[in-house]
């Protein structure tokens, strides 16, 4: 049985995806902080089926290298996709912005995803099992500007993922990106306060896991219907840059 290793697991889109693993019949590996995490995600998703829960701090460079020590000797389980969900929302205008408190939010929202990556993407090409996936979820404040260093940091995950779109070309690898313009909450509060819940939104993932020929892609969920629907685009423009890239006649 297949393991998607979940990163950012105990937020709102960590949940959906979860609830999406499960739906498709896969086993989930978890990263959270502390016990505390563990039971919300247990208390959402209702019950520990399927789950095994590794703690590490995905913020440090390498919180999940030691991860996957662990899984390259056995003691945690095989993975064959990752997603990865990290995120903190704090909307405070960058002009008036501690630096300090920046760097936390550009730490949270922005490189503890890049880490995963490093981490991680490798390791999957590595294995060559087909149909591995690497998703990355993105957000609209990037485009929007009214998230402070939130729009910032998803504006560098945006070029993030056109860096994965490339890099898993030719390979076992399908990345794709994520750009949700919706408000996702797990499904008490979603109810609560009229947002998309977290059981509806694991539509996308399961139909991203089901997609054989997604690849390189940006899918968008900027309202409901592209949950029943998936809506993407190619990540990369087709430029003959990206090629001669690819055939090593591009020197930088």
């Amino acid at each position: 049985m297949e393991t998607v290793l979940v990163v950012g697991a105990s937020g709102n889109i960590g949940i959906s995806t979860i609830l999406a693993a499960r739906n498709t019949g896969r086993n989930v590996m978890a990263v959270v902080r502390n016990a505390a995490a563990q039971d919300k995600i247990v208390r959402h998703v209702g019950s520990r089926d399927g789950i095994t829960f590794v703690q590490a701090d995905v913020t440090q460079a390498d919180g999940l290298k030691r991860v996957l020590e662990q899984v390259k000797t056995g003691r945690l389980p095989d993975f064959q996709h990752v997603y990865a969900a990290v995120g903190t929302l704090n909307c405070e205008k960058v002009s008036t912005m501690d630096i300090e408190t920046f760097h936390q939010v550009m730490r949270l929202s922005c490189e503890a995803n890049i880490y995963a990556y490093n981490a991680t993407f490798q390791y999957l090409i590595e294995q060559g099992k087909p149909n591995s996936t690497w998703t990355i979820i993105t957000g609209g404040l990037g485009d929007l500007g009214i998230g402070g260093a939130v729009s910032i940091a998803q504006g560098a995950l945006f070029a993030f993922a056109g860096v994965g779109a490339y890099e898993c070309m030719r390979t076992n690898v399908r990345f794709n990106e994520v750009y949700l313009a919706l408000q996702v909450a797990v499904d008490d509060v979603a109810v609560k306060n009229k947002l998309v819940k977290a059981s509806r939104f694991a539509q996308v993932y399961e139909r991203i896991l089901d997609r054989k020929d997604l690849k390189s892609a940006r899918v968008y969920v900027e309202n409901e219907r592209d949950i029943d629907h998936l809506r993407f685009e190619k990540k990369l423009p087709d430029s003959p840059l990206v090629k001669m890239a690819l055939d090593g006649d591009l020197h930088l």
